[in-house]
């Protein structure tokens, strides 16, 4: 992906995003912002070839 579309996908989800925002409460929803906000800023720092370390959920094994 170049430069370009990555930036067309980043302004995609932050519309995406507001959109939920405004509308999804009015259905009785809540969008969950913590995935999207993890996608955004892992598209961000892609965009600025800077790495990115997304955290993993923990599995059951790991939390016992």
């Amino acid at each position: 992906m170049n430069k370009q579309e990555l930036r067309d996908k980043i302004l995609d989800e932050i519309d995406d995003v507001e959109y939920r925002y405004h509308v999804l409460p009015h259905s009785g929803l809540i969008a969950d912002w913590f995935t999207h906000y993890w996608d955004l800023a892992e598209m961000i720092s892609q965009y600025f070839d800077e790495p990115f370390y997304k955290p993993q959920k923990s599995s059951a094994d790991q939390v016992k």
